[in-house]
């Protein structure tokens, strides 16, 4: 038995770990004594029960292509094993099940032959139960028999709790008329294995069809299966109420992961939109295939999404809702972070901040929202599996008191030819790249306190960002590429994750808009966000994303600046 340890069935353990011989029920469905048998093979291996057949999950020969047999052919009673020590010598083909009267000390055996057996119902080579039976044998290979039991345990379990015989036949090719009246009364369901190698393998076979089933096939199934069901007892106190996932997972007890997150995907149109992100259920089938599941610790994207989402994502995320383009960026970041994390810890206050961060009006129609949601599970998904090269938490810890000093910004500005302005442009220049290291909003600025919002700052820092050009950023991330590593910092300056999947996003990309001629309206002086979106027929957010993403060029002439003996004068002052 040793042999099936961990896979068709557990073995107790004694304090010091070691094996016994009983079956511990901690498993899945499994005897502590029972066998069934093949009649062809004893014909042709006489005395010789396989190991295999001691399990419920053997129902079915693949050699010989048929049910087993669970009883003797003619007293009808269960197969005797012998165990221990036996001092007659005996025929272990021939059945030893006591057919005399109940309170009589002399034993009478039956003695039939059980390879004498009548031929046993064939099955079909290329249906359910006989391929069920095949792939559970070939789990035992592996290291993943456990959890492919418990999967079609789960299954078989919520089919006998609908009490849908209709579509275990279907799925199973088997009879309706002979699966009814198979399945014994149990107090609570799926305790224990169906008793008749017939009815095994209708459920088993049943429940690795809906299990082999494309989702979009199978979800309809799942959630059927799932209101079959009675709501779940809810304890007090659990912070989840009737259609909740907590509950409805309730339903599909002792279920493993792997299938939990295919009965929550099944479920995603009951959700809502919170319920949906925290438990990334709108994935889509393409983000499944490329992809490996959410880790068990996603603590990680808390240090690497930034306050504000990248603006790219911003765009692609972006349904058109009135709503301001930092805000919505703020939203989305949140969004990002909690996304898929009560796979992880279950936070009941974590549904209710998600919704008050992401409102109706970012996520526009039924069909933006399910792409949206289904965009965030892949950028999710994305950043769990890479190394992201920058920690925006510890630049947001970085000293500002001196960052781009006077001097610094006088350098730089001589390299471009242009004037360094009084205070105010130096000022919003510091403001302008402390935004493109941290990605925090510009009003947080750590320096000064004259750095807080006010409608004239924020005027003014427009116009510095609409008349940014491309040589002007160059050189700011040129001077910041420096200022890091001066920080001992080997990370660059800005970084946007690649959209490993290509899925229809809600929002178009940062740059669908007629480059040219935005370009050509801001050399004719047209400077306001809103005459420039209207010119363009589009909103203002995306023609601020796409001002940041490809500014104009300026023509005059340029050169490099080399920052480290700059940094090195500043410390030794």
């Amino acid at each position: 038995m040793e042999s099936l340890d961990g896979g068709l069935l557990t073995l107790r353990r004694q304090r010091n770990g070691q094996l016994t011989a009983a079956v511990s029920r901690q498993g899945t469905w499994s005897w502590n004594a029972g066998t069934r048998y093949c009649a062809d093979c004893l014909r042709e291996q006489p005395g010789v029960f396989k190991v295999v057949w001691r399990s419920p999950w053997s129902f079915a020969c693949l050699k010989h292509k048929t049910l087993l047999y669970e009883s003797c052919s003619s007293c009808h009673q269960p197969v005797i094993e012998m165990r221990g020590r036996n001092a007659d010598i005996f025929d272990a083909s021939r059945c030893r099940a006591h057919i005399g009267p109940v309170d009589t000390t002399h034993q009478t055996l039956c003695r039939t032959p059980l390879s004498e057996s009548p031929a046993q119902l064939p099955l079909d080579a290329e249906g359910a139960p006989l391929r069920a039976q095949s792939a559970i044998y070939q789990a035992l290979n592996g290291s993943g028999a456990a959890e492919f039991l418990r999967i079609l345990q789960a299954i078989s379990t919520a089919l006998r709790g609908a009490q849908n015989f209709d579509l275990v036949a279907t799925l199973s090719g088997l009879e309706l008329s002979e699966l009814r009246g198979l399945f014994d009364e149990e107090k609570h369901v799926g305790v224990s294995a169906p008793t008749t190698a017939y009815a095994m393998a209708g459920l088993v076979g049943a429940s690795f069809a809906l299990d082999q089933l494309d989702e979009g096939q199978a979800g309809p199934l799942i959630r059927h299966l799932t209101f079959a069901r009675p709501p779940a007892s809810v304890p007090r106190g659990q912070g989840h109420g009737p259609g909740s996932p907590s509950e409805l997972l309730h339903r599909w007890p002792q279920a493993p992961a792997q299938l939990r997150d295919k009965i929550l995907r099944a479920h995603d149109q009951d959700f809502t939109n919170s319920q949906r992100i925290l438990g990334c259920t709108s994935v889509s089938r393409a983000t499944l295939l490329h992809h490996r599941p959410i880790p068990g610790e996603v603590r990680v994207r808390f240090l690497t999404v930034p306050a504000a989402l990248w603006p790219a994502w911003c765009s692609r995320f972006d349904v058109g809702g009135p709503v301001d383009g930092s805000t919505l960026a703020t939203a989305l970041a949140h969004a990002l972070r909690a996304c898929g994390t009560a796979k992880v810890q279950r936070d009941p206050q974590a549904e209710n901040a998600l919704a008050g961060v992401l409102r109706p009006n970012m996520l526009g129609t039924s069909q933006q929202t399910t792409s949206l949601i289904r965009g965030l599970c892949e950028l999710a998904h994305t950043l769990d599996e890479i190394d992201v090269p920058i920690d925006y938490l510890r630049r947001q810890s970085l000293a500002a008191h001196d960052f781009l000093p006077r001097a610094h910004w006088e350098a730089l500005c001589e390299s471009l030819s242009r004037d360094p302005g009084a205070a105010r442009r130096h000022r919003n220049a510091r403001r302008y790249l402390w935004h493109r290291l941290t990605a925090l909003d510009v009003t947080r600025f750590p320096d000064e306190p004259q750095y807080r919002s006010s409608r004239a700052a924020a005027a003014e820092y427009t116009d510095f960002r609409t008349r940014m050009t491309i040589e002007l950023q160059t050189a700011l991330d040129s001077y910041a590429r420096a200022y890091l590593q001066h920080q001992g910092l080997d990370e660059p300056v800005t970084w946007s994750p690649w959209a490993s999947v290509a899925l229809p996003w809600p929002g178009p990309e940062i740059l669908d808009l007629d480059l040219s001629k935005l370009h050509a309206l801001l050399g004719n002086g047209v400077l306001a966000h809103g005459v420039l979106a209207r010119e363009l027929g589009v909103s203002v957010r995306r023609v601020v994303r796409a001002l940041d993403e490809a500014p104009p060029s300026d023509p005059r002439e340029t050169k490099a600046v080399d920052w480290a003996p700059m940094f090195l004068s500043s410390v030794a002052h």
